[in-house]
């Protein structure tokens, strides 16, 4: 039996929820906000919109229609109680949703956010969905299969550059790994800062990236874009631990260094580049 099958429902009805919370939540809002619908979080850069609450509360009850035997884990419910997340690391079947990653950028004008979902399973993920609103476009994944943009299958490995070029997001690693790290990128590779995971897996998939480097890691974040990655032909892992054992699996947020490489590209030549 696929994975497809044992799922229980349609990706495709999945990928239309989606749709519906970008054209009827997120967009109309978009460089419409009013100053009492947005707010801050852990930090004055930590943005919370009024968008990102109804669009977790319209998923939330839209998915456990599809799934009712699945847990709900969204970003604003676990900023509220953030020992929901463990649970992704035991037996079960869970919606990890973003509702709005990149809100900072969507607060700011910028078009670079979308709507992050993944469907995990006994701890693994089974299918993932990164929504870009701006672009009205869907890139998705069922495990066992490549993933699609849109309609289109994700383009096979393209010519790496020379040195690799990525993405880095290292405000949140100890100060000894970030010395390490961000000494490395500046001498040996390419790199411009990051604020929006989706956009930064899209990059990958598309070629437009060799990797990128994240240090708070939230499943939200990371579940659904590691699987396409994955299934694409790339790699998504931690540099903290052994290689044998470094592949990205959904666990609770963390601050660790995580580095995710495009198709073709070679995750170890990237992670000796930064760590040695």
């Amino acid at each position: 039996m696929s994975v497809a099958d044992r799922m229980r429902f349609d990706p495709a009805d999945v990928r239309n929820l989606l749709k519906a919370a970008s054209d009827d939540i997120i967009m109309p809002k978009f460089g419409r906000l009013n100053d009492d619908e947005v707010r801050t979080k852990s930090s004055p850069s930590d943005f919370v919109t009024e968008v990102d609450v109804a669009v977790e509360a319209f998923l939330q009850e839209q998915l456990r229609a599809l799934a009712p035997d699945a847990s709900f884990i969204g970003e604003e419910a676990a900023a509220e109680d953030p020992g929901i997340v463990k649970a992704l690391e035991g037996a079960g079947r869970f919606w990890v949703l973003d509702p709005l990653d990149g809100t900072r950028n969507f607060v700011q004008g910028r078009r670079e956010f979308a709507t992050i979902l993944a469907y995990v399973e006994d701890g693994e993920t089974r299918a993932g969905w990164i929504y870009a609103c701006p672009e009205d476009v869907c890139a998705s994944v069922v495990a066992g299969t490549p993933p699609v943009i849109g309609d289109a299958p994700v383009a096979g490995p393209q010519g790496a550059a020379d040195p690799p070029r990525g993405l880095r997001s290292v405000g949140w690693l100890t100060s000894e790994w970030r010395e390490i790290i961000v000494g490395n990128l500046r001498s040996r590779l390419q790199s411009e800062s990051g604020h929006c995971s989706a956009y930064a897996y899209l990059r990958l998939l598309r070629g437009e990236a060799d990797f990128c480097i994240s240090s708070r890691i939230h499943a939200w974040d990371h579940a659904a874009g590691a699987l396409m990655a994955r299934e694409a032909g790339g790699r998504v892992a931690y540099l903290d631990v052994p290689e044998e054992t470094a592949d990205y699996a959904p666990a609770d947020s963390a601050d660790r260094p995580l580095l995710a490489v495009g198709p073709g590209r070679d995750w170890a030549a990237v992670a000796a580049a930064l760590i040695r």
